[in-house]
Parts: structure tokens; C-alpha cells; sequence
């Protein structure tokens, strides 16, 4: 008997389709790119810079990401408690996708100790409201909580529009941190692909868990 997949009842179980994955692949390869070279002077740094002084300029910038994270949080407890009264077969990959948004908030705050990098607006004076010393910079919390909310969109809802419009939320919500001058580029980038990351590794191993418990399951049926 075919197990229940999480974009539709009595399909085979299994991972995502490809066109599914798509809009990860290409933020998370994105987000990477950022990344090759954080060091002052790469592009992070003088994109950081062009866009915090760009960020000075507009009242209330903060608010920005403030209302993103607020919305994409909304947006997954509703549709998250929907897929769970709807649609019981996708029970464990929202467990799991939940799951990995909080260990990755986890591995970003035990990051942020190990690389311990000041804030730009300790740097420069481009925010209007600089976070303590000791509230380190890189990894953003934002951007990993705001990317792994997606997949957990994704997961509830199944619907390609939804998954783009949510990414497009969590790419607001981590420029405007860049914008704020409390992180920098490279900063949103790796809390990107932590939050995307360690989330869909938990839900890839799920899926794997529950296709190993189908097959054990049918040998036992035909004995």
C-alpha cells in the first residue's frame, strides 16, 4: 500500500519534487555565494556599507524586519495547525521541519559565541539603535529563524507560490538587518543557510525514517 506523501494522499512517499526544491536550491546556492569572502573588503563588507548608509536615510527602518519575522511567525502556526487538522500524513515532517527551526536558532547562538565578530554599527555609525557589546553579529538569528520558518511554509502548504512568496518574506526580513546596520551581508547569509539547512536535513532524514518504516511494514504484511 503506498504511504501518503506531504503534497498529496496516496502518492508515494517521498522526497519533495525537484520543481518543489527548486526556489531552496537557489537561495541556499545564493546565500553561499556571500559567503566565500567576509573578510573587510569583500563584498560583504562594501555592500554592507552602501546599504546600511542607504538604511539612514529611511525612519523607522528597524521595523522592517521586526514585521517580516512577525508575519512569517504567523504564517507558520497557522498554516502548520491547518496541515496538522488536514492533512495527518505530514504530522512528522512538520514535527521535524519545526524541530530543525529551533536547533538551528540553537547552532546559530552557539556560532555567534565561537565566532564572536562585532556588529557593523559598532564599526561605523550607521544604526539608530546599536545591540550591547557582546551581542555578537555573525550568524544572524533573524535570517535563520526567518529561512527556517519557510521550509516549514513549504512543508504545511505545498504550493509553489506560497514557498516563493515566504522566501521572498525571510530575503525582507534579513536585508533589513543588513539595511539596519546591525549585520552584515555575510551575516544574513550563513543564518540563511543554517536555517535552511538544518531543517531540511531533519526532514530529509524523517522522510528516509518513515520510508524504512513503510518497507518494514509491508515485508511483515506479506509473511
Amino acid at each position: 500500500m503506498p504511504v501518503a506523501s506531504p503534497y498529496g494522499r496516496g502518492m508515494p512517499l517521498s522526497i519533495p519534487h525537484r520543481r518543489a526544491l527548486l526556489p531552496f536550491a537557489a537561495v541556499t546556492l545564493f546565500a553561499l555565494t556571500l559567503l566565500i569572502a567576509p573578510a573587510p573588503g569583500s563584498v560583504s563588507v562594501v555592500g554592507t556599507r552602501w546599504l546600511a548608509a542607504l538604511g539612514s536615510a529611511i525612519p523607522n527602518v528597524e521595523l522592517a524586519s521586526e514585521i517580516g519575522l512577525a508575519l512569517l511567525a504567523a504564517t507558520t502556526m497557522s498554516t502548520a495547525a491547518f496541515a496538522w487538522v488536514r492533512h495527518p500524513e505530514r504530522r512528522a515532517r512538520l514535527l521535524a521541519s519545526a524541530a530543525g527551526v529551533g536547533l538551528a536558532y540553537a547552532a546559530s547562538e552557539g556560532l555567534k559565541l565561537l565566532f564572536a565578530q562585532p556588529r557593523p554599527c559598532t564599526r561605523w555609525s550607521i544604526a539608530t539603535e546599536c545591540p550591547p557589546a557582546g551581542d555578537w553579529s555573525l550568524p544572524s538569528n533573524h535570517a535563520t529563524l526567518a529561512f527556517g520558518a519557510t521550509v516549514v511554509i513549504a512543508i504545511a502548504v505545498g504550493r509553489w507560490w506560497v514557498t516563493c512568496s515566504a522566501l521572498a518574506l525571510a530575503a525582507l526580513v534579513a536585508a533589513g538587518r543588513v539595511v539596519q546596520g546591525v549585520h552584515y551581508v555575510h551575516d544574513v547569509a550563513m543564518g540563511a543557510v543554517l536555517g535552511l539547512a538544518i531543517t531540511t536535513v531533519l526532514i530529509v532524514a524523517t522522510v528516509a525514517w518513515q520510508r524504512r518504516s513503510a518497507a518494514t511494514r509491508s515485508s511483515s504484511g506479506r509473511r
